[in-house]
Parts: structure tokens; C-alpha cells; sequence
């Protein structure tokens, strides 16, 4: 299952945010498996290896946003990207 879906123009939600999992799906004919985890998971981690964070950044490149999709083309990641970051960046540094 799909975290989210986009139904009806709608991009909507399936399971909780706080539901920790590996998703697995496959794109171009191969599995792709990634990690669902909640922001404070990887803030945690940081913190009990030791890591103080200075910096936190939630992006989508500019092209990917400015690029043209519509929700017909169901995951493309243009119209995910305007509803929310693809990625996040954390700047740590070692205590």
C-alpha cells in the first residue's frame, strides 16, 4: 500500500504519519524499497550518536516545482513536490 495516492485531482493521505515501515513498490520495472519514518526518528538518531543540529532544510528543487504535471499523472513527483518537500537535509556536527 501506498502512503499516499492522488485521487480526484487530491493527493490523499493512507496511512498514519506515525506508522515506521519499509515501503516497497515497483518503478521501471524494479522494486524500490525506502523507509517511512517520522522526522523526529532521524532527529533522535542524530542526537543519541552524538551529533548536535544546526540546521534543518526541507527542499524541492526549483525546476521540479516550476516543472508542469498534473495529478493524472498519477506519483509523478512534480505534483507531490507542491504539496510537499521531496527531501530534507540535516546540518549535524560531532559533540
Amino acid at each position: 500500500m501506498r502512503c499516499m495516492e492522488i485521487e480526484e485531482n487530491k493527493l490523499v493521505v493512507k496511512s498514519s504519519y506515525y506508522d515506521e515501515h519499509l515501503v516497497t513498490f515497483e518503478k521501471y520495472g524494479f522494486d524500490a524499497t525506502f523507509s517511512k519514518r517520522k522526522i523526529s526518528t532521524y532527529i533522535n538518531a542524530l542526537s543519541k550518536a552524538g551529533f548536535f543540529i544546526e540546521e534543518m532544510i526541507e527542499e524541492t528543487d526549483k525546476e521540479t516545482l516550476e516543472s508542469v504535471s498534473t495529478a493524472e499523472q498519477k506519483y509523478h513527483s512534480a505534483f507531490n513536490a507542491k504539496m510537499f518537500p521531496l527531501s530534507f537535509v540535516f546540518k549535524a556536527r560531532k559533540l
